[in-house]
């Protein structure tokens, strides 16, 4: 697990698909489909966060972290090699019970899925997307 922590920065938007139970589907000859388990704990969340109008490398009024920050957190868990535990202000502002949903699994490590998206809006301001994948660990 990476020891590097998650930027302190609340996202302006979020959008999480909860993860499913591993399972194949097969289909006979004759069109005869059958379902087999392979676990029963969901995996393969995907959580997508924005982080809207944040500075390059300075901190803006409203926000307490960097674009420059997110960087260097990727960097530092390797991209999409190392897990890390989010941090619960990522979800600060949701209702208790979606946080406790979506936090539910105690050992869900967070992965980058892809490399982040910085998008320039204005000098030395940025909106950032990052896309990560929670999966158990053992």
């Amino acid at each position: 697990m990476a020891t590097a922590n998650f930027p302190q920065i609340r996202p302006t938007t979020r959008s999480f698909v909860m993860g499913d139970y591993p399972s194949k589907t097969y289909r006979s000859l004759s069109g005869t489909i059958f379902k087999r388990s392979f676990g029963n704990k969901q995996t393969g969340y995907t959580l997508e966060l924005t982080f809207k109008n944040i500075g390059d490398d300075q901190e803006l009024r409203s926000y307490s972290g960097t674009a420059t920050q997110i960087l260097n957190h990727y960097e530092n868990v390797y991209g999409t090699f190392e897990g890390f535990v989010l941090p619960d202000f990522v979800f600060r502002g949701m209702s208790d019970s979606l946080e406790g949903v979506i936090q539910s699994p105690s050992n869900i490590m967070w992965r980058y899925a892809a490399p982040p998206k910085v998008q320039s809006v204005y000098q030395n301001i940025s909106t950032v997307t990052i896309k990560l994948t929670g999966e158990l660990e053992a």
